[in-house]
């Protein structure tokens, strides 16, 4: 797959797929953002075309940016919003 269809959501397997140098070009015009309260050291998101969304670390933004379908970003908001990923007690004995 070169670049997605015109009007097209991107899927989780055609990601992996993408033209290296269409994803950079996304990449290079995205509009990173984050928490406004989490200082120099968070997680920037952009939301790219065909559903494609984009997380870096913002101390590190040159390193690559994980990609995710808009499935695979709904379902981690999700279960951000539901808990899932909350830490667990631990117990220090």
């Amino acid at each position: 797959m070169n670049r997605p269809p015109a009007d097209s959501t991107v899927t989780a397997d055609e990601k992996n797929s993408l033209d290296p140098a269409w994803v950079a070009h996304q990449l290079e015009h995205a509009a990173w953002f984050s928490n406004s309260t989490g200082g120099s050291n968070c997680v920037e998101v952009a939301f790219l075309d065909h559903g494609l969304v984009a997380t870096r670390d913002s101390l590190n933004p040159h390193h690559s940016p994980q990609l995710y379908s808009e499935d695979e970003w709904t379902a981690f908001i999700d279960g951000a919003k539901n808990g899932r990923f909350d830490r667990k007690a631990t117990s220090t004995s």
